[in-house]
């Protein structure tokens, strides 16, 4: 337990990378390990070094080469439309059809029932997110407020209201614990970066379609390019740029990157 624990670590800021692991500039520095030609749904990388594609109804982990391991799907209950797998033995996935919760183990087989999230009054989530404390993060799209559930199923953390978009639907919000804080995307606007307690710190006013983390750094995602950020007097490293790309998510783990585009996944090394 305490050898994964020192993994996630790593992955969610509590072990930050150094900030001069890459040049100003990587975009023409890549080098290919896989191509996936197929137009997946979502992407995601665990702590690990394992991948997930999320295509066809189906969720595939794929180990460090990217090579199949396992799958899991259920087509009865919906299309898997988020996971994050920040834990890797303990991955959400969220199935909107039918407002269903899962937990699975790092073979992806399930850990328990569906939770259903209507019977928490959780009928329309904008965002989930896996806590390190257990239970889980959301939030909740009727109140506007982000709400941390624990593994009885029971609210221990409530935050205000927060100042949303009007007309807000659950399309590009993107929520992540990482280390001591909750990073939250408001699409267009900003990130949101939390505390625990679901405390407003700041926000930052990046506006991008899509974000990860990275140790103490934001991996930010845009259409034709995907930059490293730490702050505003920091320079952006940018790591790949390739216009007309599409890019739709990405994630950054031990020197490779995993790209979902509009009609393929890439997996690369820096």
């Amino acid at each position: 337990m305490t050898f994964f624990i020192s993994l996630l670590g790593i992955f969610l800021g509590i072990g930050s990378e150094p900030l001069n692991q890459f040049p100003a500039d990587r975009s023409g520095k890549t080098d290919t390990i896989k191509v996936w030609p197929i137009a997946a749904d979502r992407i995601s990388a665990d702590p690990l070094g394992q991948y997930y594609i999320i295509s066809a109804g189906s969720l595939v982990r794929y180990d460090s080469k990217g090579d199949s391991a396992y799958s899991w799907s259920e087509p009865q209950t919906g299309r898997i439309t988020m996971i994050d797998t920040g834990d890797p033995m303990r991955i959400l996935v969220y199935q909107k059809d039918f407002n269903l919760l899962r937990f699975l183990n790092n073979r992806l087989a399930p850990l328990s029932g569906p939770i259903r999230l209507d019977d928490l009054g959780l009928t329309a989530p904008l965002a989930l997110a896996i806590s390190r404390q257990g239970g889980f993060w959301v939030l909740d799209g009727s109140t506007f407020r982000i709400r941390h559930i624990d593994q009885q199923l029971k609210t221990v953390v409530e935050s205000v209201p927060l100042n949303l978009p009007s007309g807000t639907d659950s399309t590009g919000f993107r929520m992540i614990e990482s280390g001591d804080q909750i990073l939250l995307l408001i699409p267009g606007r900003e990130i949101q970066v939390l505390d625990l307690f679901a405390n407003m710190i700041k926000k930052i006013p990046l506006k991008v379609p899509s974000f990860n983390v990275y140790g103490n750094r934001i991996l930010l995602v845009f259409p034709d390019k995907i930059v490293l950020w730490k702050d505003p007097v920091s320079p952006e490293e940018t790591l790949f740029a390739r216009s007309g790309a599409d890019i739709r998510e990405a994630f950054l783990i031990q020197n490779k990157l995993l790209i979902r585009t509009s009609d393929q996944v890439i997996l690369m090394s820096l």
